[in-house]
């Protein structure tokens, strides 16, 4: 039983998180096309309005007014179904929205022999018009930032922004902590944000399932809600709403 109705509703913007999107096919990090259409008509129906990534931020400072009903859509470790299937139902409805990439994914060592998990390459990363994707940072193999040395940490977003730069592809420096992972104790993250302001790293998304607050009371833990194959539409909208879909 759903109990969404104890959620209080919040004031912010929703930022999503989805992953990959296929055929016939809806897991925890797994849409339809199919879903994925039926949820923008319904934000298009709703009035929503997608953002960049920069725009974003800019509200996420408070350095521009939130005039609108704005929304952020994000797409986790740049899967090459997000070309095939998510991009063009984004130019499709005239929607924006950010990859998160893979660092390694650009020197061609992750491509999975599984069709459903292989991640875009360069080539394919160049077909997209950076007017409706924005490129950001997921780590470079993907490291849980939870248990990974700081050190490391730093090296993983240095050798991104470096292997970006080299392939001469437009990196926002932004970073989705991959599987939402952060440093445990609070004087090593610290460590870690006083670092990346020091980097010009603009931003850092974890999970969280809730709606971001705007401005952001701290820019390196913006929050993200969870979509996934196995909500059904009724859950989306909660979630667009309330964040999650239980208060427990």
């Amino acid at each position: 039983m759903n109990f969404h109705w104890l959620l209080p509703s919040k004031k912010g913007i929703p930022v999503l998180m989805y992953h990959r999107i296929w055929p016939n096919l809806h897991d925890r990090i797994t849409q339809t096309p199919q879903q994925l259409e039926e949820q923008f008509t319904y934000l298009k129906s709703e009035g929503y309005e997608t953002l960049s990534l920069s725009h974003y931020i800019q509200l996420c400072r408070g350095k521009t007014p939130v005039a609108k009903k704005y929304i952020l859509i994000t797409f986790d470790d740049g899967y090459q179904n997000n070309l095939t299937y998510a991009y063009p139902l984004l130019k499709k409805f005239g929607f924006t929205a950010t990859f998160f990439i893979i660092g390694d994914s650009l020197e061609g060592n992750i491509q999975a022999e599984n069709p459903l998990d292989r991640k875009m390459n360069v080539e394919e990363l160049r077909l997209l018009d950076p007017q409706i994707v924005q490129l950001a940072m997921h780590g470079f193999h993907h490291e849980n930032f939870k248990t990974t040395p700081v050190p490391v940490i730093k090296e993983a977003i240095q050798k991104t922004i470096t292997i970006f730069q080299s392939d001469g592809i437009e990196l926002h420096r932004s970073i989705a902590y991959p599987y939402g992972g952060r440093p445990k104790e609070k004087a090593t993250f610290d460590e870690l944000k006083n670092w990346m302001r020091e980097q010009s790293i603009e931003a850092a998304f974890r999970i969280g399932n809730s709606i971001s607050e705007i401005p952001a009371k701290d820019i390196y833990e913006i929050k993200r809600i969870d979509i996934r194959g196995t909500d059904s539409f009724e859950d989306f909208k909660i979630k667009l709403k309330k964040g999650k879909l239980n208060p427990f």
